[in-house]
């Protein structure tokens, strides 16, 4: 019961923070995605990730790649056995490749996007972590000129554990820079909690809300399958 309060707050306060709209599509968001361990400091990461629109009923896919490199490992006050040994190190880069595409077939818009991200992490009295993930995306959207987008990213961890039960839950903000528009837009706030089921499972569902200036805004529910190897 400990545990879920924090969680509990933390979904009310981020769809508090967000201001109600009539233009706004409800989504459900489930996912999976697979680590791959080649060396203590080197990982694959392949995410298959999926968004449905309740709204319209479209659903859109957006399977993705990444290498990982952890930097700077650095002690970290644990609770459990974390299964995702990257939650331990100071600071992280990833590289990557994603491609976008609606599921509806015919002549949908899709999109071939690079990623490069920088993720680092600072651990705080009381249990609490904070990290900062900075993300630079390079798009190539079907119909469209390239652009870039930029992705800041602060989130605030708890590590919570008694006896067997463990859970960490979490809320983040994040903001965006994408030069289509040339400003600020959108933002986003998602508020979860993972789940270690194993030492190579774990689950996290999550709400997400995103605040969009230029298109429709979004409500989305998700859930990811994080498996390790």
């Amino acid at each position: 019961m400990v545990c879920r309060c924090p969680v509990l707050l933390c979904i009310l306060s981020v769809y508090a923070a967000a201001t109600p709209e009539q233009n706004t599509n409800s989504e459900v968001r489930p996912e999976s995605d697979i680590y791959l361990q080649l060396q203590p400091m080197i990982r694959l990461q392949f995410q298959n990730d999926y968004s449905g629109n309740l709204t319209t009923g479209n659903w859109r896919a957006e399977p993705t790649f990444f290498v990982e490199r952890a930097l700077k490992p650095i002690l970290r006050r644990h609770l459990r056995k974390q299964p995702d040994v990257y939650e331990s190190r100071y600071l992280t880069f990833k590289a990557g490749y994603r491609y976008v595409t609606d599921l509806a077939g015919g002549r949908s818009a899709h999109e071939n996007r690079g990623i490069l991200e920088v993720n680092s992490r600072y651990p705080l009295p009381w249990h609490l972590v904070i990290s900062d993930r900075n993300r630079g995306e390079f798009r190539f959207v079907s119909n469209q000129p390239y652009s870039t987008r930029y992705r800041n990213r602060l989130r605030l961890e708890y590590d919570y554990g008694h006896g067997r039960f463990n859970c960490t839950p979490y809320v983040d903000v994040e903001v965006f820079y994408d030069t289509r528009f040339d400003r600020w837009s959108p933002r986003q706030y998602q508020a979860g909690v993972q789940f270690p089921v194993s030492s190579r499972v774990m689950l996290e569902p999550y709400y997400l809300r995103r605040d969009n200036i230029v298109s429709i805004h979004v409500n989305a529910f998700g859930f990811k399958l994080n498996l390790y190897f």
